[in-house]
């Protein structure tokens, strides 16, 4: 049987003695009240006031007589209905031990519980014991002591909460009121759960259950406040019980995670950050070791897009081909889940402010769709790609050194798949991929039996040949020779005219490198330009003459060049150019000598043969000293001697070599 003990009733009360009988006792004369109910069968009466000791003989009873104030518990030794005195006595030996002097006790009902406050209950966060009204009694040593735990629980920056088997709670701290926005009576009236977030309801009575079990739970959830803001906090739970280890009800505290969520989300994107970058330059690895393996364009496509649809997060992916005349990309190679999109994009019309591999092309630059459910630029071609699991896709440009090849697309089975430094990687794998088709296809030139002749005729002034035409010379092109990265030193004939005058009437950078009466050759340098065009597809300069600001240009490609592609770029380069001529022939074979000096010589012996030999080294009398032809190669005069020694005994062993094994 439980029971309570009130200290000083403020008025008389119908009380019962210790020794059960019925009277009326002065609150002067009574240090305190027991609850005995129901004793003896005998309905008591009423009591009120905040009690301070609870008789513990029952858990749950005990549980609630603290959070209604009880300062402290007494072991219950007997049965109130059948050993009151011995009961009375215990609780006085209790308030003796504190006062130092006698003590008065009755048994009555239990007393009515104040409004429930935090914990302790008994004690306003200010401090002062709740009183009845007319209670002149200054505070004793039992409100000091609330006090200073209410006051300490306040402080507390975690939320501090108590509650029981049924989730009603029986004590908190200010804090949890501050967090939540809720007031003591609405907090009062609510479970645990009703402060989280619907999604963390399973995860909170769970981790209840536990605490009850296993003595312990440490569970994270989001608190929702009144104003509907979610703050994410960690639960300590851990369960109250009784000697006999029955559980009374869980304590613990409640603290602020969000600093260490931001942490955590940090770290997570770094992570992510460094997974993705990891991720994508072992898919880099792997195609670029695919493209030195490959010999045909056919190989170079079929192995991108099996690299990429291999690789999360990309689900799909599809190559193809920019064909200028219609302004389609048509897919050439694809690979991943849904090459059947392939089909159903054919029928597709497209607008020039569309997200497509077209818009990439026209453009140069990746494009990218995030969103693709969000996305209205997308409008002809979203509903077949959701339908196919894609949530986002990059369409990225193949273009080398202005040769557009055409595109590469993938697609992702999630939203936001291609961060900026994705988007980074993707183009530099689109230039990768675009420089491996143009060695494959100047590889294919040089296999190709036979050849496209194409003759241009170009007025464009900004042509070395054509602005040197202007002044009354005839200029033919004699060769090249790279000079640096991306540069040329380009030999031309200048006949009719004076060499320095001609370079003087121009915007061109060069050096007069033999002179004569009625011309000389002059030296360019620069970018490769034209001829550089003409490369990209394969191309070789064989002829290159200009009169009267005219100039007409000659050139090769191999079977199978999309001559329409090389015209568009000729185009773009010079826009006074024009093709004149078209003719299919046999490659000129060279001879047998030729091919084996070409094999045996390096590409540096090569520049320096071919330098030497266009400035006039071989000439007799020399138009230029190994010192000058050293110079413009910026070398050592020794270094270039050698080169010219190394290479001469090449070309003399290539030619004679065969006649010496037949003699």
């Amino acid at each position: 049987m439980d029971g309570h003990l009130v200290d000083r009733l403020e008025r008389e009360h119908g009380v019962r003695s210790a020794d059960g009988s019925s009277g009326t006792t002065d609150a002067a004369a009574v240090d305190c009240v027991i609850d005995a109910r129901p004793l003896a069968g005998e309905e008591p009466s009423l009591t009120d006031g905040p009690p301070t000791v609870v008789l513990h003989d029952d858990g749950r009873a005990a549980t609630r007589a603290l959070a209604d104030g009880a300062a402290r518990c007494v072991r219950l030794e007997g049965d109130p209905r059948t050993d009151a005195a011995h009961v009375a006595a215990a609780v006085r030996r209790e308030l003796d031990e504190e006062t130092g002097g006698a003590t008065t006790a009755a048994l009555a009902s239990e007393p009515p519980r104040s409004p429930v406050p935090s914990a302790p209950p008994a004690a306003s966060r200010g401090g002062e014991r709740d009183r009845p009204a007319g209670d002149t009694a200054g505070p004793g040593p039992l409100d000091d002591r609330q006090t200073l735990i209410q006051e300490a629980l306040d402080e507390l920056a975690d939320v501090f909460f108590l509650f029981d088997t049924d989730l009603q709670f029986l004590a908190w701290n200010r804090t949890l009121s501050e967090v939540t926005g809720y007031s003591d009576e609405e907090v009062a009236s609510m479970v645990p759960t009703d402060f989280v977030a619907d999604e963390d309801e399973a995860s909170i009575a769970a981790a209840i259950s536990r605490a009850i079990e296993e003595g312990r739970a440490i569970e994270e959830a989001t608190i929702v406040t009144r104003d509907s803001e979610g703050i994410p906090f960690e639960f300590t739970g851990t369960a109250l019980t009784d000697d006999d280890g029955d559980v009374l009800g869980i304590c613990g505290i409640g603290r602020d995670i969000t600093e260490r969520k931001r942490r955590e989300r940090t770290l997570e994107c770094q992570a992510e950050r460094l997974r993705t970058l990891n991720r994508i330059n072992e898919v880099i690895r792997n195609v670029n070791r695919d493209l030195v393996r490959a010999a045909t364009r056919e190989e170079i496509e079929r192995s991108v897009v099996e690299r990429l649809a291999a690789e999360e997060p990309y689900r799909f992916a599809w190559i193809g081909e920019y064909d200028a005349a219609s302004g389609r990309v048509a897919p050439r190679a694809s690979a991943g889940d849904g090459s059947d999109y392939l089909d159903v994009r054919a029928d597709f019309e497209f607008e020039s402010e569309d997200m497509t591999a077209e818009t990439a092309v026209r453009t140069g630059e990746v494009k990218v769709a995030q969103r693709i459910a969000d996305n209205p630029t997308i409008e002809p071609w979203r509903e077949a790609a959701l339908e196919r699991g894609y949530e986002s896709a990059a369409a990225v440009p193949l273009v080398y050194r202005g040769a557009t090849y055409g595109a590469f697309c993938v697609y992702a089975p999630r939203p936001d798949a291609f961060d900026d430094e994705e988007r980074e990687v993707l183009r530099e794998l689109g230039e990768t991929v675009a420089y491996a088709i143009n060695a494959a296809e100047r590889r294919r030139a040089l296999l190709t039996d036979s050849v496209v002749e194409l003759e241009f005729i170009v007025r464009d002034d900004s042509f070395f040949p054509v602005a040197a035409s202007t002044v009354g010379a005839d200029v033919e092109f004699m060769g090249a020779v790279p000079s640096g990265d991306e540069s040329l030193a380009q030999f031309y004939r200048i006949e009719g005219a004076d060499p320095g005058a001609v370079l003087a009437g121009t915007d061109a950078t060069g050096s007069v490198v033999r002179e004569r009466e009625d011309g000389g050759v002059v030296r360019i340098e620069g970018e490769a330009g034209l001829g550089a065009v003409f490369a990209d597809y394969g191309g070789t300069v064989l002829r290159i003459h200009a009169s009267d600001g005219e100039a007409r240009v000659v050139t090769t490609f191999p079977q199978g060049t999309d001559v329409r592609r090389v015209v568009e770029a000729v185009e773009r380069h010079s826009a006074d150019a024009e093709l004149v001529a078209r003719r299919e022939r046999e490659r000129e074979g060279a001879t047998p000598p030729g091919r084996r000096a070409d094999e045996a010589l390096t590409d540096r012996q090569r520049t320096v043969l071919t330098t030497a030999y266009l400035s006039g080294f071989f000439d007799s009398p020399r138009a230029n000293t190994g010192a000058e032809v050293a110079e413009t190669l910026d070398i050592s005069t020794p270094t270039f001697h050698e080169h010219i020694r190394i290479a001469e005994r090449k070309l003399v062993e290539a030619f004679l070599e065969p006649h010496v094994d037949e003699g």
